[in-house]
């Protein structure tokens, strides 16, 4: 059980919840040296992440599946 975020009304057990993005912000990501691994043949290398720009999610909610469809229809905001 658990109430939704949105219209706050109580939902019963056994339903499931989701989770609707409802602000994201832009973020840049630091470059990682030696990070993401890599196989050639038996061999592993290590190769550098090398960071950017992206979006990051900034606030979402827990809600119910008729409020998750009218909600996905919008979509996010970007958060100021």
């Amino acid at each position: 059980m658990y109430r939704c975020q949105s219209c706050q009304k109580s939902v019963g057990p056994r339903v499931s919840s989701h989770r609707v993005t409802v602000a994201t912000r832009l973020t840049e990501f630091p470059a990682r040296p030696g990070t993401q691994r890599h196989a050639e043949g038996r061999r592993v290398r290590w190769k550098d992440d090398p960071g950017g720009m992206g979006l990051q999610i900034a606030r979402e909610l827990q809600v119910c599946g008729p409020c998750a469809t009218a909600r996905q229809r919008s979509g996010p905001v970007p958060a100021a």
